[in-house]
């Protein structure tokens, strides 16, 4: 019993030769249509510059060493030099509606 519902026959060595000129054919057609799609269309030129964009950013920030630095402070910070400056102050007032 086979798997298959169809029988598989020999294929004869003369169609060997022509399956990789095939196969270069369709991938130089798919190229060349890829190519004259990118040449005529200016919304594929943008959708194609933004997408090398993102890709360089994408890559400088895998390989950038410095990154990790850039985000964190360099000096811990203080909330403030003098905190006994704000407690000195009078309270704000309460804004009276007129009515």
């Amino acid at each position: 019993m086979s798997i298959s519902p169809f029988g598989a026959r020999p294929v004869p060595s003369g169609s060997e030769s022509h399956r990789p000129r095939l196969a270069v054919i369709v991938v130089s057609l798919g190229i060349a249509a890829t190519l004259l799609a990118y040449a005529v269309s200016p919304g594929v030129r943008h959708a194609v510059s933004h997408a090398e964009r993102s890709m360089k950013h994408a890559i400088v920030k895998v390989f950038d060493k410095d990154e990790g630095a850039k985000t964190r402070p360099r000096h811990p910070t203080t909330k403030t030099k003098h905190p006994a400056a704000h407690a000195e102050r009078p309270p704000a007032r309460a804004h009276k509606s007129g009515g």
